[in-house]
């Protein structure tokens, strides 16, 4: 190739270059104030303020090694936080008053989900609407849960709450080892396992072989989907192109597509007992049921029906022992509590029945329990990441498109301001008037008193049900039983299950009140 040519041009716009010397000159200024123009323009010089972080990677050791203490640092940047999380940017709301503007009343921005490559595109095909974006799919499934968990719908249940409830009770007395450390847990899971298995596809869960199958296949599905949706948990999050790996030569990749397959073929399985049971009249009133009679209404195919079922029923397994387990530890360190609680529940169904959720109404003491419990102890103290959809500004601060948006639960849930300077105790008389009876809930937080359940379109779509299948567990387990504790416990830590956080295990003592109360329990199970 001849460069004669090349050189001799270069030659020559030098030659002009060095007879008028002001043209550089006039190009680097004019070059270093565009530079300048773009750089006092960009709207990412207003993020908000937060912690500085490494190079590169900012704060994502710190956030994924240890979340609650990294939350807690944070409120020390304000109510709105930035965060770098290896280059994904990340907006951290430390108030009630900022994440509901944000997130409830922005909720058309603020409704979409991270990308979550191997769990929600390659594990769950699209179809976990828990994780999933603001898409077309997401708004079937849920409505259509919606409609089968909203508060009228939540009755139907009742029945079956309480003899769940009853059966937990019952458990505890005849456990033998029930005060070792954490000895209640695997009861509180059985019971949350078997209470969500029936009211997403009225079964039980009990002892037989089958059962315990169903279950253990039930916990490797869940432990799949945690497994893969932890931070770091696949370099594919970081790097995209991995996707164009064969499958064949990636193992994440392979894992994942066949879970897919394996959890569509069960979901399914779950759903066509439900059908037969439906044919012969058989089933009753279960999430299952709600969705197969209302398919063609909301336009789910077979697999959104199938998912959404058995991601309600993961999802609320998970949540609702580890919340027995905050309750256990708070009833049990403060006996006060359950002096007034058992006051009320004597004076509203005396000793003669167990409580139901109907009995509500007559227990606000209770009731006011069991929100302390979710306001002090959230188990998602984080909540599930929301994501911006677009370039947006709030009080002058740049929120930028694609941001993870995540609501600091804990720190809403403890505001002094809002809770009192009791705020980080255990105290449920703060719900309640001078006459006894639930306060009217603070503004943006639904009804509830508390935000554990989220924001938005994104808040807990089977709250609810939880709330039932919390009171009357509870309530049962005051009816029956004064707890104790049993040397040291910490009120303080946080254990991580995966989706949820549990208090680290102590010992407690479940002592029957009245001699005949597992009588009465068994009774309630034979007419029931």
């Amino acid at each position: 190739m001849d460069i004669g040519p090349l050189v001799s041009s270069l030659h020559r716009s030098l030659d002009a270059l060095a007879a008028r010397p002001a043209l550089p000159l006039t190009a680097s200024i004019l070059l270093a104030a565009y530079v300048a123009a773009r750089y006092f323009s960009s709207p990412w010089r207003h993020l908000p303020p937060g912690p500085p972080g490494y190079p590169i990677i900012g704060s994502a050791l710190e956030i994924f090694s240890d979340k609650q203490r990294f939350f807690e640092k944070c409120t020390a940047y304000g109510e709105v936080v930035y965060v770098n999380l290896a280059g994904q940017p990340a907006i951290i709301f430390n108030s009630l008053r900022t994440a509901a503007d944000i997130l409830d009343r922005r909720a058309a921005t603020f409704s979409s989900r991270p990308r979550a490559i191997v769990t929600n595109e390659l594990l769950s095909n699209h179809l976990n609407f828990i994780i999933e974006g603001h898409t077309d799919n997401w708004r079937r499934q849920r409505r259509a849960v919606n409609e089968g968990f909203r508060p009228t719908a939540a009755t139907r249940y009742y029945a079956m709450e309480a003899e769940e409830a009853a059966r937990l009770a019952l458990a505890l007395a005849g456990d033998a080892n029930i005060s070792v450390p954490g000895g209640y847990a695997h009861h509180y899971n059985r019971y949350s396992a078997s209470i969500s298995f029936m009211i997403n596809f009225d079964r039980a869960m009990r002892d037989s072989p089958e059962d315990r199958a169903m279950a253990t296949t039930l916990d490797d599905i869940g432990g799949q989907l945690q497994r893969t949706a932890a931070p770091g948990a696949h370099f594919v999050e970081f790097f995209p192109a991995m996707l164009m790996i064969p499958a064949r030569f990636a193992k994440w990749k392979r894992d994942a597509l066949e879970g897919h397959v394996r959890i569509t073929k069960f979901y399914n399985t779950l759903i066509d007992d439900v059908k037969k049971r439906m044919a012969i009249g058989e089933a009753r009133p279960c999430l299952a049921r709600t969705l197969i009679e209302e398919k063609e209404h909301f336009g789910l195919s077979e697999a959104e029906t199938s998912w959404a079922a058995g991601m309600m029923y993961v999802v609320g397994s998970e949540t609702q022992g580890a919340t027995l387990e905050w309750a256990t530890l708070a009833l049990a360190a403060h006996p006060e509590v359950q002096r007034r609680a058992h006051a009320e529940l004597d004076a509203a169904i005396g000793h003669a029945r167990a409580p139901r959720v109907d009995d509500r109404a007559q227990m606000p003491y209770i009731a006011a329990i069991i929100r302390e419990v979710l306001r002090w102890r959230p188990v998602v103290p984080s909540a599930v990441p929301h994501m911006a959809e677009e370039d947006t500004w709030y009080e002058g601060m740049f929120i930028p498109k694609g941001s993870l948006c995540l609501p600091n639960i804990v720190a809403c849930n403890m505001d002094p301001q809002l809770y009192g300077a009791d705020a980080a105790r255990f105290n449920p008389a703060r719900f309640l008037d001078e006459k006894g009876q639930l306060k009217p809930s603070l503004a943006d937080t639904k009804d509830e008193g508390h935000v554990t359940y989220g924001f938005g379109r994104r808040i807990c779509v089977g709250r609810h049900v939880a709330n039932d299948t919390l009171f009357v567990a509870v309530a049962t387990m005051l009816w029956a039983f004064e707890l104790s504790t049993v040397g040291e416990y910490d009120l303080d830590t946080y254990v991580d299950k995966g989706i949820s956080s549990c208090p680290k295990p102590f010992k407690c003592k479940f002592v029957p009140r009245f001699p005949d109360a597992t009588a009465i329990l068994a009774g309630t199970l034979e007419t029931s």
